[in-house]
């Protein structure tokens, strides 16, 4: 029987239009396999039309080599396309919802797979990174015709570089093989470190702020709201705030923390990271979900908002009492 790798190549070869999306607000691993996967195949297959469609991030722009970063894509391309996701658990996340129009689907993903959909399905829950996946189907299938680029390669790295927190979350022996497979491609890994690690002098005094008000529970749960005008204030720009939700791992008293960042419609978006209880459970309550450590939610409401800290916080308090 053929594995799950091999049916997702017998498609891809079957169709003329390939389109990739990933979910809404990405972050490096949703551009790096998207437009990894979509670098590998245009290399594999130049007679196809393959497209990577989703809402460009100016923070991430740097990301592309290219002068195009997402493809301006026709909804009649759809008709007879094949559509891949990837990185993307659930159905609603997907940046643009044409995807539901394509002849087939497939679902290539590392969060646990809690709503399967999709024509074909590939999701390895806990992988440290859909980038990882992206270079292991290329691997798998290479004596079949895929190709690696040192321009897919680089995107695959920074991936796994965003996904694995630098290398320290979600680690394992594979990752690192993987990474060390890509790095024979011959890319400029100190340049894509340097535009990670880089951040303006607004967003440096805007980490100062964050660090200085942050609240800690005695549970050790850490938080902080981000009102829309505050974020103004410091005119981030393009850098959005995504840098400052690894500020809080850094006080050693803090065993879990959520970044409460208010929306243009009032509701807020909430990045909830945890280094002890697991926390996507929780999130799963609040519109999102996620990794076990690291997940993403919605809070509708200033009372969403308190729940979702007395939750967090009792099950921290539970975890210390047992201890």
């Amino acid at each position: 029987m053929a594995s799950i790798e091999e049916q997702i190549l017998e498609q891809i070869k079957r169709y003329d239009t390939i389109i990739i999306h990933r979910h809404q607000r990405p972050d490096p691993d949703a551009f790096g396999s998207q437009l990894g996967l979509k670098a590998i195949l245009q290399a594999s297959f130049p007679d196809k039309k393959i497209y990577a469609v989703g809402k460009s991030v100016p923070g991430l722009a740097w990301m592309s080599e290219d002068d195009t970063f997402m493809d301006d894509v026709p909804d009649k391309a759809y008709k007879h396309a094949l559509v891949i996701m990837v990185d993307t658990a659930n159905a609603p996340r997907i940046d643009d919802q044409r995807w539901q129009n394509g002849l087939e689907t497939i679902k290539i993903d590392h969060h646990p797979n809690d709503e399967p959909y999709g024509d074909w399905q590939w999701v390895k829950n806990g992988h440290s990174a859909t980038s990882t996946m992206i270079y292991e189907f290329y691997e798998s299938l290479k004596h079949q015709g895929l190709m690696m680029t040192k321009k897919a390669a680089r995107l695959l790295y920074i991936g796994i570089v965003g996904d694995t927190g630098r290398f320290m979350y979600s680690m394992d022996k594979e990752t690192f093989r993987v990474v060390s497979e890509l790095f024979g491609f011959g890319f400029d890994y100190e340049a894509v470190h340097h535009n990670m690690e880089t951040i303006s002098e607004n967003a440096a005094k805007f980490s100062g702020y964050v660090l200085q008000n942050l609240e800690i529970l005695p549970s050790g749960f850490a938080y902080i709201i981000l009102s829309k005008e505050l974020i103004e204030k410091f005119d981030l720009r393009d850098s959005g705030t995504s840098f400052v939700v690894s500020l809080p791992s850094k006080i050693d008293r803090v065993k879990a923390w959520a970044i409460f960042e208010e929306q243009d419609e009032g509701n807020y978006r909430v990045r909830l990271r945890s280094r002890t209880i697991v926390i996507n459970k929780i999130a799963n309550q609040f519109e999102g979900g996620g990794h076990a450590m690291a997940s993403g939610a919605w809070a509708q409401t200033k009372s969403d908002i308190e729940r979702l800290i007395t939750l967090v916080d009792n099950e921290l308090m539970t975890i210390n009492n047992s201890n």
